[in-house]
């Protein structure tokens, strides 16, 4: 267990609590009691003096300084990564914990940290890494069902919300929803083309990175290949995987395999699961696993999963749990 810097307990950070994953940050910090003495607000993208709330509290956001990170045990950093790099450079030196959400990020000097995969093999020296949304969720199906059986392929084709893009895309396919139903011009300053009631290969696909962190995170002899949709979604990522193996499996095995981790969850009784069911969710949903008849060891897992907060905020405050407290809590 870390011992916290002050005697007041756990002093805490979050940088760029305004934005989305920010948000969910401070709601799940809450809904988990987390036992932190003060949670600091700071920014790194020119927001500082901004009043927001931390557990019902009001709170103003300061400027991401060296000074204003000293003091702190443990620091979330969310938002854009060019204006975190060098704070979170400063992790080792001002001696804090570093979390980072940014999104995309290489991890060239990070550790890629999930819970539930390699969290019990951190290292609170590291830069730990929570990776992109994208990959938490591929990757926790592929290490479950690996357990199995090695996964020779997977062909990931995702659909990604509007939320990937800050609460100005959400706001804006709002706007473009409206306008196409009343016949009026889209506004268009965050997607390049109409986003409402379309489907199209998504602009900010970051396909080889997501695959990289997969393979780290997984079984590195799995081929995988991805491809990424922009949707008329506003939360959740849409997955449809299709896996194969050396030996075919029974359907029952693979869905024995993932309801026997509980990050998984599987509709029940007439219960059906779409992607706007996975908003607010801790778990990964299963809506479908099905063989596939005609390709030998083939199978299909349909998933859906909430992007801010199961593949984002909640992996990063049970990676600081394990940090902080040296055992991974309920995930």
């Amino acid at each position: 267990m870390a011992h916290p810097k002050s005697s007041t307990g756990y002093k805490l950070g979050i940088v760029n609590p305004l934005t989305l994953v920010g948000n969910e940050l401070k709601t799940i910090l809450r809904e988990r009691s987390f036992p932190f003495a003060k949670v600091v607000l700071l920014d790194s993208i020119g927001k500082s003096g901004a009043l927001t709330e931390v557990d019902d509290e009001p709170a103003v956001v300061a400027a991401a300084t060296a000074e204003e990170l000293e003091d702190l045990d443990l620091v979330f950093f969310c938002g854009p990564p060019a204006g975190n790099r060098d704070l979170m450079a400063l992790h080792r030196q001002l001696d804090f914990i570093a979390i980072d959400l940014s999104r995309p990020t290489s991890a060239e000097d990070g550790k890629l940290t999930v819970a539930g995969i390699n969290v019990d093999e951190l290292d609170p020296d590291d830069l730990l890494v929570s990776p992109h949304p994208i990959a938490l969720p591929i990757a926790l199906i592929l290490q479950q069902l690996g357990k199995l059986a090695a996964i020779e392929s997977c062909i990931a084709s995702v659909v990604q919300p509007a939320s990937e893009f800050g609460q100005e895309a959400v706001e804006e396919l709002a706007q473009q929803t409206i306008a196409v139903l009343n016949i009026q011009p889209l506004p268009q300053e965050v997607f390049d083309r109409q986003a409402a009631f379309n489907l199209y290969p998504a602009t900010q696909r970051h396909e080889e990175l997501i695959v990289s962190q997969v393979k780290t995170l997984a079984d590195a002899r799995t081929e995988i290949a991805l491809m990424v949709a922009q949707g008329t979604i506003f939360h959740g990522h849409t997955f449809s995987l299709f896996m194969r193996t050396h030996e075919p499996l029974e359907e029952s095995k693979i869905i024995a395999a993932l309801k026997s981790n509980p990050v998984f969850v599987f509709p029940e009784g007439d219960q059906q699961f779409g992607t706007v069911d996975a908003a607010g969710k801790d778990e990964v949903l299963i809506a479908e696993v099905r063989a596939e008849p005609s390709i030998r060891g083939g199978f299909w897992v349909w998933a859906v999963c909430d992007n801010l907060r199961r593949s984002s905020a909640l992996n990063a405050i049970l990676i600081a749990e394990k940090a902080l407290f040296g055992a991974e809590m309920a995930n």
